[in-house]
């Protein structure tokens, strides 16, 4: 599901509304790449979250627009689903910004939120922490485009499946005593969970009250306009990291379908229990609990997929091509006297999802889950492993 919103010439963002406190921001950007934003405005915490921050980098079309910058579009852009106002009028609300990974394409707009006297926090996976810390130019793939770093500073490295709080134990703890006394943290009800595979610094994170999970660069659809496949990078990229990673995901979607089947079960009992000991001739029709499921959220053309739809659509093909079932239906070589190697774009019957990696890095995940006396994969129908 692409975003769809009227055009705003004054700008080169577009905002939909994608559930009850959470928007997505479309980028249309000078690189092509039209990164999604997602901007959550919690409902207990004084905080604006915000995942990822753009390439900050207006296409040709919008150069000259009003707004191609993240911070003064949320501070002082009317969007008509947040009832035509900011979605964080004057910046009154603390930024607290989710980096999925350090790609130019989701880091490049971190700067304006850093100005002088700027209390904005940073979150990022513990897991990948030497990836970000070393060579960001070639890391982060801005050394390829020509653009600069931007400086910055993690001010919180999450663990595996923490759950954040807020104020964020590491450095704000302090907030929690105030005039009035203290205060106990918030419960932000967001789950981290490191994936690396497309990069290793690569992280999910899960809003529990939303039932939305939010999984960066791993998996999303080509698209209709862009024909985007899912990258692994020579640097940083792997493709037996990513089959644990999505795994791990998958089994969370699961767990949170079942939990929502079993919630809706319950109230349809007791509501059959509650109907049984009213008069006969109630005309009310019965109410039924229709279960919730997870929606998934990329960093590139769609933010509400069906979660578990759409995890076995995309380990059918990743499973696929480890087993030489899927065709190559594009190479690419490096040039004569560059430095590069072999990079191959795999689609299946599900055209609508490819797949490109280096031709050694798939040689290495077969050797791993295909060769050891026997094919660990077998056939599972669409769980990755």
């Amino acid at each position: 599901m692409s975003l769809s919103t009227e055009k705003e010439s004054i700008s080169s963002f577009t905002t939909k509304k994608i559930n009850s406190t959470t928007f997505v921001i479309r980028e249309d950007d000078a690189y092509g790449e039209h990164p999604f934003i997602y901007v959550k405005l919690h409902p207990l915490a004084p905080v604006i979250i915000i995942s990822d921050t753009g390439c900050d980098e207006p296409s040709e079309k919008y150069k000259h627009a009003r707004y191609t910058h993240l911070r003064p579009y949320l501070e002082t852009h009317p969007v008509k689903s947040n009832n035509n106002q900011p979605l964080n009028p004057s910046g009154k609300l603390q930024y607290l910004i989710l980096l999925t990974h350090c790609h130019y394409d989701h880091l490049g707009g971190i700067a304006q939120f850093l100005e002088s006297g700027s209390t904005t926090e940073i979150i990022a996976s513990a897991a990948g922490r030497d990836f970000l810390q070393t060579d960001l130019g070639t890391h982060g793939l801005f050394d390829a485009i020509g653009k600069p770093i931007p400086f910055f500073q993690i001010t919180h490295w999450a663990q595996a499946f923490e759950r954040l709080h807020w104020p964020l134990m590491t450095s704000q703890a302090h907030l929690t005593h105030t005039a009035g006394g203290h205060h106990d943290p918030v419960d932000l009800g967001i789950t981290i969970i490191p994936t690396p595979g497309h990069t290793p610094d690569e992280m999910a994170w899960y809003d529990h009250d939303e039932m939305h999970l939010y999984v960066g660069d791993s998996m999303y659809p080509e698209g209709p306009e862009d024909g985007m496949p899912i990258l692994f990078p020579s640097e940083g990229g792997n493709l037996i990291e990513y089959g644990f990673s999505m795994q791990k995901l998958q089994f969370l979607v699961r767990g949170e379908n079942g939990r929502a089947v079993i919630t809706s079960t319950t109230i349809n009992n007791n509501n059959n229990n509650n109907n049984n000991n009213v008069n006969d001739d109630d005309d009310d029709e019965d109410f039924v609990q229709i279960p919730r499921r997870v929606k998934l959220a990329a960093g590139h053309q769609t933010h509400s997929e069906d979660a578990e739809e759409f995890f076995e659509r995309v380990g059918t093909l990743w499973r696929g091509i480890l087993q030489g079932e899927i065709p190559v239906v594009k190479k690419k070589f490096p040039d004569a006297g560059e430095e590069g190697e072999e990079v191959w774009r795999w689609r299946g019957n599900d055209d609508a999802i490819s797949l490109e990696a280096p031709k050694r890095m798939m040689e290495d995940a077969r050797r791993f889950f295909l060769y050891r006396g026997s094919d660990v994969l077998g056939d599972k129908g669409g769980s990755w492993l």
